[in-house]
């Protein structure tokens, strides 16, 4: 079984698109449905042989419900200034307009090479924007310099834009929530063939205006559809609405256990972190739309268990004002009680046992389902279907190490003969 091998690549044009641009009759570029109306020609250099370190990081705060910006930290070897900017024998000096190549903001991509039944393939971990180039020196037998490239995703951009004060052109009411995503992103100049929306469920009020990001205009819609904006890992604007959040939590991507002998098609993990606290807890939630009044629902039983624990949402965009009402009831039903939950989960490149395990662990994204079972004292077992929330890579040339952060589904739905989301009296109704 071949181990993965990290391979990372900076694209030196400008721009946001990632992939390799459709070139008419070429039989490599012009491939449609596989190649991109990209912003120009690539001008691609492959810094694999350089890496000394890679680590990314993509998910949800947590503590704050909410996607963060994606990251990743590479470190070259740069014995020879390559990556300093004002050096004019650099590879990457460009002797036509007589300038660096090296600028903030160039795209880079992280991913991994495995073999599967004989087949090699691809994994993208993550794509992004050079935000900073940090070089460093270490005294030794000789001088040897390294670069550090910090990298963000597109959230960067969006929260680069600013939305100014009149409303934006094209958010009309009515709107569907994945349109309004696309029209924002659209006024922030984002690539078409670099989005991937969700029609939507709820629509949407006119854009109120206001002197925003493209991002904060974003994830207000993004919590009135009661729905999950991210960048995916191959740097596309992800927007996800309520009802493919409750249909991916039927859909289980892998089986995770620490019994021995493992049962079939499931795999190993090095560690859990487990919590029972009040954290998660909420019993007494307030949503309001923009123009409506605000909708109250607690549970009585959970408040007299635990106190108060209230959340307040406001200033949201939903036309129908009455889903404040659906939204608020669906947190208290899923939040209102203390539960055991795996907050994260730990994996080893090196123990993995199989081909599959290798791609499952370089593929493990954001709102996979997945089961984790551990062994308890005294031989009872905990078992938690979780969606997962964030995934973070930390590799060097002697270890591959894999973080999943997890949560419980946010929001489920009764799917009609499903085995997991189709138990009467379990299951909820989604709005």
């Amino acid at each position: 079984m071949t181990q993965p091998v990290i391979k990372v690549e900076i694209d030196f044009s400008t721009g946001p698109s990632f992939g390799y641009p459709f070139i008419l009759n070429s039989p490599s570029f012009g491939i449609l449905d596989t190649n991109i109306l990209a912003d120009g020609p690539l001008d691609l250099v492959d810094v694999t042989p350089q890496v000394r370190r890679v680590s990314t990081r993509r998910g949800r705060n947590r503590l704050l419900s909410q996607f963060e910006a994606g990251t990743a930290t590479v470190v070259l070897n740069d014995p020879n200034s390559d990556f300093n900017p004002q050096n004019e024998n650099s590879q990457y000096w460009d002797p036509v307009t007589n300038t660096t190549k090296v600028l903030p903001l160039r795209k880079i991509r992280i991913y991994a090479e495995t073999v599967v039944s004989g087949l090699p393939i691809e994994v993208t971990i993550f794509s992004g924007y050079i935000s900073s180039f940090d070089t460093s020196f270490y005294s030794g037998t000789t001088e040897d310099a390294t670069v550090t490239l910090q990298c963000v995703d597109a959230f960067r951009l969006f929260s680069n834009v600013s939305t100014e004060i009149p409303p934006i052109p094209g958010a009309t009411s009515g709107q569907l929530s994945g349109a309004r995503v696309e029209t924002l992103l659209d006024f922030g100049d984002f690539p078409d063939s670099m989005i991937n929306a969700n029609v939507g469920k709820s629509q949407m009020q006119v854009d109120p205006g206001g002197n925003r990001s493209i991002l904060q205009a974003i994830q207000t819609v993004e919590q009135s559809e009661f729905g999950a904006f991210f960048v995916g890992r191959n740097g596309q604007a992800q927007f996800l609405d309520r009802e493919q959040i409750s249909k991916l939590a039927d859909i289980i991507s892998g089986e995770f256990s620490d019994v021995n002998p493992l049962p079939p098609n499931t795999f190993p993990y090095s560690e859990v972190d487990f919590a029972y606290d009040d954290q998660q807890i909420l019993n007494d939630v307030s949503v309001q739309a923009i123009g409506g009044s605000a909708f109250i629902a607690t549970d009585a039983d959970s408040i007299l268990k635990y106190s108060y624990k209230s959340a307040n949402r406001t200033d949201l965009l939903m036309l129908d004002t009455t889903e404040a009402e659906d939204q608020a009831k669906m947190i208290v039903a899923t939040r209102k009680d203390a539960d055991i939950r795996i907050n994260s989960m730990k994996l080893n490149m090196n123990s993995a046992i199989s081909e599959n395990n290798i791609l499952l662990q370089l593929s493990m994204d954001i709102y996979f389902t997945i089961n984790i079972t551990k062994t308890m004292p005294g031989g009872s077992f905990i078992t938690k279907e979780v969606f997962v929330q964030g995934v973070t890579h930390d590799v060097t040339p002697e270890q591959w190490n894999t973080t999943v952060y997890t949560a419980e589904p946010i929001i489920q739905a009764f799917i009609l003969n499903s085995n997991t989301q189709g138990i009467l009296d379990t299951n909820a109704l989604s709005y």
